[in-house]
């Protein structure tokens, strides 16, 4: 993989407390790394213009594909996954930014007939893709594919053979300069000593790139750190990449623990927008792979949250106020007793371990059914209105009761209204 422009804020020092984060030490103790085989570098590749917009509802002006593209690249991404159906949205990110690098991902239904790939492959390539990423079905859960996909019923060994017929193709036209990957789906259901005979086969042909994925969730995290392990242990000098589903709630999870096997490249897409329940947020993994593992990214974290609200408006698909590090409650107290701190230093510590700013983001005053005088109080101070001492339980007595009529978040004209009320 090429150098990318180093990202900021980086943890590299492994440092648990900074000016701008306070996390647990453990992350860093002998004991807990030495579990780990951290690949030495590793790539995050964004899939936000091919899995972000497997949403209903959702298609995209090839401007907005430019737009998004654009926001990406400020933010320091440098590698993309694009879809093989449009090639001239490939050559126009492509031209506008030359130094990022494009996966274009080839669906089964195009690469199990030899005949079928090789017009879809040069097509990407010669349209600026840097891989090609042939998506393939090996499980023996995924056999009624076949039929479909490649024309009539073949059984696992011939749809090998033909796949590898597939990348040969695509290693001939990559030339010395770009790059084949090989997508296998269902990756965990397969037998391991069976996966690492395929992708040992694929690799034989012509795979640069094997990118392992899960389909469904299907595993428990722990399992992806061994097959990725095993499958960095058994094909040494192939790039390992992991694409991870949040059917079950573990796709963040579930790459963290492919990266602790020695993953070489993490997908990640913008707001997490994909398939069914989504896939891991671009935003989560780029910052906890910065600061919590220390390792380098390229991605300028004060620019995530410029990206996820502009991603949700162009979709347009919105973003959840609670989504981490970038929504707009991330940094935000509602219960009392998170007020009951001095407004210090120590005091903003005591209940948050990032500083907002850190992702372009910043703190709110929020107001619910467990608010009291302090939080209140906050409130007042943050709009620039006063409380006359004593009023506080009025205020709040006030603030339950619209809550209970409204039934929603109140707004800050509402407040004024109800600290006016108050006297």
């Amino acid at each position: 993989m090429p150098d990318f422009a180093p990202g900021y804020p980086v943890n590299d020092k492994l440092e648990a407390t900074t000016d701008m984060w306070r996390i647990s030490q453990h992350c860093f103790a002998d004991e807990i790394r030495a579990e780990m085989t951290l690949p030495d570098k590793v790539q995050l590749c964004d899939i936000t213009l091919r899995e972000g917009r497997q949403l209903p509802g959702v298609s995209l002006t090839r401007d907005q594909v430019l737009k998004i593209a654009d926001k990406l690249a400020e933010t320091g991404v440098s590698m993309v996954q694009m879809h093989h159906d449009d090639p001239q949205e490939m050559a126009e990110v492509k031209k506008r930014h030359p130094h990022m690098l494009i996966d274009a991902l080839v669906h089964p239904t195009a690469v199990l007939n030899p005949e079928l790939a090789k017009p879809e492959v040069d097509l990407n390539y010669d349209h600026g893709a840097d891989y090609a990423s042939l998506c393939f079905s090996f499980s023996e859960h995924q056999m009624c594919l076949f039929e479909s996909m490649a024309g009539a019923r073949i059984t696992i060994d011939e749809a090998i053979d033909r796949a590898m017929g597939s990348v040969a193709y695509a290693r001939a036209k990559a030339g010395p300069d770009r790059k084949v990957g090989c997508l296998i789906q269902d990756c965990t259901r397969i037998p391991i000593d069976r996966l690492a005979e395929v992708c040992g086969k694929l690799v034989e042909a012509g795979a640069d790139m094997i990118r392992l994925d899960d389909i469904n969730g299907m595993a428990i995290y722990r399992v992806y750190t061994y097959v990725v392990r095993e499958m960095k242990r058994r094909l040494p000098g192939t790039e390992i990449a992991l694409h991870t589903h949040n059917d079950v709630g573990m796709a963040a999870a579930a790459l963290y623990a492919g990266l602790e096997g020695g993953a070489d490249i993490i997908d990640a897409c913008v707001n997490g927008l994909g398939e069914r329940a989504h896939i891991a947020c671009f935003a989560e993994v780029a910052s906890v792979i910065q600061l919590y593992y220390g390792m380098d990214c390229g991605i300028k974290l004060e620019k995530l949250t410029e990206l996820s609200q502009l991603v949700a408006e162009t979709m347009p698909w919105p973003m959840p106020d609670t989504m981490p590090f970038v929504g707009k409650t991330a940094f935000s107290h509602l219960v009392e007793v998170h007020y009951c701190v001095p407004p210090t230093e120590e005091g903003f510590w005591s209940y948050l371990c990032m500083k907002p700013e850190v992702f372009g983001n910043t703190q709110h005053n929020l107001l619910g059914h467990y608010s009291g005088p302090w939080a209140v109080r906050a409130k007042a101070d943050e709009l620039g209105l006063t409380i006359a001492d004593g009023n506080e339980q009025d205020v709040v007595a006030k603030l339950r009761e619209k809550i209970q009529a409204a039934r929603r978040q109140i707004t800050d004209e509402e407040f004024r209204e109800i600290v006016a009320a108050a006297g």
